[in-house]
């Protein structure tokens, strides 16, 4: 009886052991974003721009290494960054940067065309936008900074041409990646209008 007993509960603390390791050793789910145009873009252009024939190319683009990665990056301090394996880009974040900067573009120009890099042979832009991204993370609860400096270049006339650094800042309004991503689509809005300010001024000088 006592060998039962003793068989019983040992076979009952190795079910236990199987459970809890079994338990601890599940993977957690991994799960995916994409940064989004600003839905409430609206042209706000003089009849410059919109008499214009224009083509615009938005990039190319150049990141950190620590930010062009697969996994989000969110900062935890001046000097410590959190990289995380379980809350990832669904595609290459830069060129996921670059489409909706040109969808924010587009929707804010009465452009012809606008298409982000790289192009196809047939699209010829007649304006060009190269930018330099120093910083793009930000903190829970705390805000998104997008540091770059970028040009628009006229094509067809390379005296026209427009270097500028923008900082900005947008607020995240949760301690949670959801709310991580949707403050840097906004700064990509913000990014956007600004650009499309230059844009209006050569067109200007045309």
């Amino acid at each position: 009886m006592k060998n039962r007993a003793c068989y019983g509960y040992m076979g009952r603390v190795f079910f236990l052991m199987v459970f809890f390791l079994g338990a601890c050793s599940t993977t957690p789910v991994v799960r995916y974003y994409t940064l989004n145009p600003s839905l409430e873009m609206q042209p706000d252009i003089s009849q410059a721009v919109s008499e214009n024939t224009i083509a615009i190319g938005v990039g190319p683009v150049e990141f950190p290494g620590f930010l062009d990665r697969p996994q989000i990056v969110a900062r935890i301090s001046q000097h410590r960054v959190e990289v995380s394996e379980f809350h990832r880009w669904a595609g290459s974040f830069s060129e996921d940067f670059l489409r909706v900067l040109a969808k924010n573009i587009s929707m804010l120009l009465p452009a012809d065309r606008v298409a982000a890099y790289p192009w196809t042979d047939r699209f010829s832009p007649t304006h060009r936008i190269q930018l330099i991204v120093e910083e793009f993370d930000g903190r829970f609860g705390g805000n998104v900074v997008l540091n770059v400096t970028w040009s628009v270049w006229n094509q067809k006339d390379t005296n026209q041409t427009i270097f500028k650094h923008t900082r900005i800042k947008e607020p995240v309004s949760a301690e949670d990646y959801d709310a991580l991503v949707a403050a840097q689509s906004r700064a990509i809005g913000t990014l956007s209008r600004a650009i499309v300010v230059e844009i209006e001024k050569l067109s200007h000088r045309d």
